[in-house]
């Protein structure tokens, strides 16, 4: 499976917005970017495209892992709170609805872009809380 969806499975679920700069994404992100971000990942997730993840595509994709108990952990944890509806499936609009609140917590200065600061300090603050494996 691809880096960028490895790095990014579990900020899509919670923190989109949090990875510094990598290849050609920028140090600094707009939530339009951030957005985009998560649907492009959403995407591959979605792997029968029927507009939505299931906690089967989620297993898959952690097995692809090597179900790595912190990755499983983490994503499980993030996929339940992100699926609003408690329905067991995460739709785009749970997942951009997550990363919004996610970039909205994380631009401090509330000026509508991540600064490499911001997203360090929201990165950071993601990996205190997230479940220990």
């Amino acid at each position: 499976m691809n880096r960028l969806l490895l790095a990014a499975l579990p900020l899509l679920i919670a923190t989109p917005v949090f990875a510094q700069g990598q290849g050609n994404m920028p140090a600094s992100q707009t939530k339009e970017e951030a957005e985009q971000r998560a649907q492009m990942v959403f995407e591959q997730l979605d792997t029968n495209h029927d507009g939505s993840i299931t906690q089967d595509e989620i297993a898959a994709f952690t097995k692809t892992m090597g179900d790595n108990p912190r990755i499983v952990g983490r994503v499980t944890s993030m996929f339940a709170e992100a699926d609003a509806n408690h329905d067991g499936k995460l739709t785009a609009a749970e997942a951009k609805a997550r990363a919004d609140a996610a970039f909205d917590a994380a631009d401090t200065n509330h000026d509508g872009i991540l600064s490499p600061e911001e997203r360090q300090a929201a990165r950071a603050k993601s990996a205190a809380q997230a479940p220990q494996q």
